[in-house]
């Protein structure tokens, strides 16, 4: 099987038939790479942390905001495990993903994902990482799709493993998401980023109105260690219902 139909609007196709990678197509048209992705964090310890030590944490799926993300019923069967029969989210104790977006200018996800406007994004040019092979088993990124009605596959499908952790109901469809999606072969869930890839540096006006040493200490760590990053401050327009980019560095 090298094609296989999702519903009317989305289908799987493997291109490359010496890697298990299923490129996506949407009404009949192949989906480019994204020319850029962003990473949206609240301002936290843990964000500042990966910020300064430049990695990406690969969450467990079943700390996801979205019970039904990764969720065990899009298979048929699974060997070893029952389908859920209660609210408990799904748990895969050896996967680790990392979720990214096509978009910087929706209104959605700097109110849910920087916590209105208290965080900041990066926006990556390549996605470069830096990784250790005997600490995965598997390591891909893949465009997330968003069916409106998600059959469920067989799980011995070549496809089925991408597709259970990058297939979204529809109305999530405005985060435009990327995952990098691993099974581990380690408790070690950082997986660490080139700082050369690294081309802007996204600050939510928050940030510098209401807590301006934490705005000060961006500045020092894009200094230190992201030279080649502009940096932005996002406000809502004062004059238009969109977002507006205010450059404050290179």
């Amino acid at each position: 099987m090298n094609e296989f139909i999702v519903d009317k609007e989305y289908k799987l196709v493997k291109n490359d038939p010496n890697r298990n990678v299923w490129d996506v197509y949407k009404n009949g048209e192949l989906l480019p790479k994204a020319d850029k992705l962003y990473k949206y964090y609240p301002l936290s310890t843990y964000s500042l942390d990966s910020l300064l030590r430049h990695y990406f944490f690969l969450s467990k799926p079943e700390t996801f905001n979205d019970p039904f993300d990764c969720n065990i019923n899009l298979l048929e069967e699974v060997e070893g495990k029952k389908k859920l029969e209660t609210v408990t989210r799904n748990c895969f104790k050896n996967v680790g993903i990392c979720c990214l977006s096509e978009t910087i200018d929706n209104h959605l996800m700097w109110a849910h994902y920087t916590n209105n406007y208290n965080g900041f994004v990066l926006e990556f040019d390549d996605m470069q990482v830096d990784i250790n092979k005997n600490d995965y088993k598997q390591f891909a990124l893949s465009r997330v799709i968003y069916p409106s009605n998600p059959p469920r596959v067989k799980s011995e499908l070549p496809f089925s493993h991408q597709y259970l952790f990058t297939t979204k109901l529809k109305h999530w469809e405005y985060e435009k998401e990327w995952r990098i999606v691993t099974d581990l072969n380690t408790d070690n869930r950082e997986m660490p980023f080139s700082t050369n890839v690294v081309t802007g540096i996204y600050i939510g006006h928050k940030v510098p109105d209401n807590n301006i040493g934490l705005y000060k200490m961006l500045l020092e760590i894009q200094e230190l260690k992201f030279p080649k990053a502009s940096i932005y401050v996002v406000y809502p327009h004062p004059n238009d219902l969109k977002l507006k980019f205010e450059k404050v560095w290179n």
